[in-house]
């Protein structure tokens, strides 16, 4: 026997051969078992590029130099071998999905399905399907996502006004024609014809015009004949009528036609004392604001022109809002208000913002859409150390969802 051989042979003893193919065989590894956390990431992050409007190459891209380049810099650091790389992209994958909605909240889900549905474009229907499916399981991994905190906005001099402009609207004039509409009545009453929609079919009634009314008026009658229920559940307002204070039921009707001109979605009141033998009801600024209104004597006749902008629908809106919050401060000096909106209308709401009116200042903060007999629950950040123990919540300015014209 060759001594030289033995001595050589001695120099790699079993155990240390043993721990060299265990390190080989760990990179194949951790290679595999990095795929589905960077797929997913890929997916996601091509799918918010897609969201953004990007082109499908600039995604994609995008999503790569997001999710694959950092990886392969870190697995540098730790020698660049493929159990470095296998670690170094699961890690970077994992970090990047988890803090995703802590950045961009409540678009991690929408942007992964958008880009799994992207990235396996080419498969057939029940094949993407499935790829699909799957990718949304190894998303619910990663768990729910937190709740969205807005910011709130503060009120005052730089404000952007009006803040009725913010708000998504009903319809829109857009060549601002005045419309005429003849009047009766006797006195310093005016009597005009005014169209009712209700869910089914409408009715043309007489009301009194009356500037000095919030919500227009109907009668339990009227209501009935347009099919319009009157739920028992329905919010109720204080009236002050010419025969005194009473309580009110409001109700909902689907539009209120003045000649060609419409505004959906109108909160009535229902009043029988606000009618005559003949007239319905009274015609308020819920209907009349959203128009320049002016009464020319000679030709008895009204002038209705709409009002430039956009439609602030919070007159209508607001009975039907049931709101409770809770302030949080934290000992940082952070303070979040929770907010709970409730709507009891049976129409959903696209947009609104509320107030929130401090000791010393005053914020804005906006809502989600909230659908009809729907609720939605919003996280509001405000300033750090904001003096705002004694604090009062309302509608400033709000606008249906809106389906009929």
């Amino acid at each position: 026997m060759n001594p030289a051989l033995d001595s050589r042979e001695d120099l790699n003893p079993p155990e240390d051969t043993d721990r060299s193919r265990s390190r080989f065989h760990l990179g194949p590894v951790l290679l595999v078992l990095a795929l589905p956390p960077v797929l997913l990431a890929l997916s996601t992050f091509t799918g918010f590029g897609l969201e953004q409007n990007l082109p499908s190459q600039s995604a994609v891209a995008g999503a790569f130099c997001a999710v694959i380049l950092p990886a392969l810099g870190l697995a540098s650091i730790f020698g660049a071998s493929s159990s470095a790389h296998g670690l170094a992209l699961s890690i970077w994958s994992v970090a990047l999905m988890l803090a995703f909605p802590q950045y961009i909240s409540e678009r991690r889900e929408s942007a992964t399905r958008i880009g799994l549905e992207y990235l396996s474009s080419s498969l057939d229907a029940s094949m993407q399907q499935k790829v699909v499916a799957t990718g949304l399981g190894w998303l619910r991994l990663y768990g729910s996502e937190p709740e969205r905190i807005v910011r709130a906005e503060r009120r005052g001099v730089r404000e952007r006004q009006p803040v009725g402009a913010t708000i998504a609207t009903t319809k829109v004039a857009t060549e601002h024609r005045p419309t005429w509409i003849p009047y009766g009545g006797e006195g310093q009453t005016i009597v005009i014809p005014v169209h009712i929609d209700g869910p089914e079919f409408g009715q043309q009634l007489q009301f009194i015009f009356d500037t000095g009314a919030t919500l227009t008026t109907l009668t339990r009658d009227a209501l009935d004949a347009l099919d319009i229920q009157l739920d028992d559940g329905a919010p109720t307002i204080l009236l002050r009528t010419a025969a005194g204070e009473m309580e009110a039921r409001l109700a909902l009707v689907d539009a209120v036609w003045l000649d060609e001109e419409v505004v959906e979605w109108v909160t009535v009141a229902v009043c029988e004392s606000c009618a005559s033998p003949t007239t319905a009801g009274l015609l308020g600024l819920n209907v009349s604001s959203h128009f320049r209104v002016s009464i020319d004597h000679e030709s008895e006749q009204l002038e209705f022109v709409p009002r430039r902008g956009r439609r602030n629908r919070k007159l209508d809106i607001q009975p039907w809002l049931d709101l409770s919050s809770v302030l949080r401060r934290w000992d940082d000096g952070r303070l979040e208000l929770t907010i709970e909106v409730e709507n009891r209308s049976r129409q959903g709401i696209r947009s609104s913002v509320l107030e929130v009116k401090c000791s010393e200042e005053n914020f804005t903060i906006r809502l989600d859409p909230i659908p009809a007999f729907g609720s939605v629950s919003q996280v509001a950040s405000l300033p750090r150390n904001s003096l705002c123990e004694n604090f009062e919540i309302r509608p400033l300015a709000a606008s249906w969802e809106t389906d009929r014209f």
